[in-house]
C-alpha cells in the first residue's frame, strides 16, 4: 500500500495526493497496462503505480494551484513515463528470439504520443527547476547511494545484479534502494523549502 506522509509535510500536499491515489488508481494502471501488456503482472503494475506517487510526492508542488483534472493529467504523464522507463529496461533484458517490447503498437505510441496543450504547460513550466533541486538532492546522498540508484533506475540492473555489483544480498537490496529515494526524496523537499524561503526574503 502506497505509504502517506513520511514525505509530505503539510496538509494540502498530503490531501493532493491522497486525492489521486484514490480517484486516479485505476486510471494509472490502465496507463501502465496500455503501454507494458502482459509484460508485467498486476503486482509489477502495483510496483510502478507506487514508484509513479513517489515521483509526484517529490514534485507536488507543482500541482498545488492546479484542478483535480489537471492534476491526473500529470499523474498520466508520470505514470506513461513510469512504464516508458520499465519497458527499455525490459527490452534490454529481454532474452533472444523473444519479440522486443518496442515493437509493440501501444508502447511505439506511448513513446511518440504529442502532449495536449496543457500537460505541455504543466511540464514545461516545472521541469527546469525540479531538475535542478533533484540534482542538487541527489548530491547530498552518499556516494554509494547515487550510485546504487543511478545503477537501479539510469542503468537498468535487476535487484540480483545490484546485489553482485555492491555486495549486498539481493533480498536487502529493496531495502537498500528504498532508503536511498526517501533520503532523496527527503533532500528535494529541503531544496524546495530553502527556495521558497529565498523567494519570501526576496519579497519582504
Amino acid at each position: 500500500m502506497f505509504r502517506k506522509g513520511e514525505i509530505l509535510g503539510d496538509n494540502e500536499a498530503r490531501e493532493i495526493i491522497e486525492e489521486l491515489y484514490r480517484k486516479g488508481h485505476n486510471l494509472a494502471d490502465h496507463v501502465i497496462e496500455q503501454i507494458l501488456g502482459n509484460q508485467v503482472d498486476r503486482a509489477g503494475r502495483e510496483d510502478l503505480i507506487q514508484e509513479g506517487f513517489l515521483r509526484m510526492i517529490i514534485h507536488v508542488e507543482a500541482l498545488k494551484d492546479r484542478s483535480l483534472g489537471e492534476r491526473l493529467s500529470y499523474m498520466r504523464i508520470t505514470m506513461r513515463n513510469i512504464a516508458i522507463d520499465e519497458g527499455r529496461r525490459l527490452t534490454r533484458q529481454r532474452l533472444l528470439g523473444v519479440q522486443e517490447l518496442s515493437e509493440s503498437l501501444e508502447y511505439r505510441k506511448a513513446l511518440s504520443a504529442e502532449l495536449t496543450p496543457e500537460e505541455y504547460c504543466l511540464l514545461k513550466e516545472d521541469v527546469q527547476a525540479k531538475n535542478g533541486r533533484l540534482r542538487a538532492a541527489l548530491s547530498r546522498l552518499a556516494p554509494r547511494e547515487q550510485a546504487l540508484l543511478e545503477e537501479k533506475y539510469v542503468h537498468g540492473l535487476s535487484d540480483r545484479e545490484l546485489g553482485r555489483l555492491f555486495g549486498i544480498k539481493s533480498r536487502c537490496v529493496s531495502v537498500y534502494v528504498a532508503r536511498a529515494r526517501k533520503k532523496a526524496a527527503l533532500y528535494y523537499g529541503q531544496e524546495l523549502e530553502g527556495e521558497k524561503s529565498k523567494v519570501q526574503v526576496k519579497e519582504m
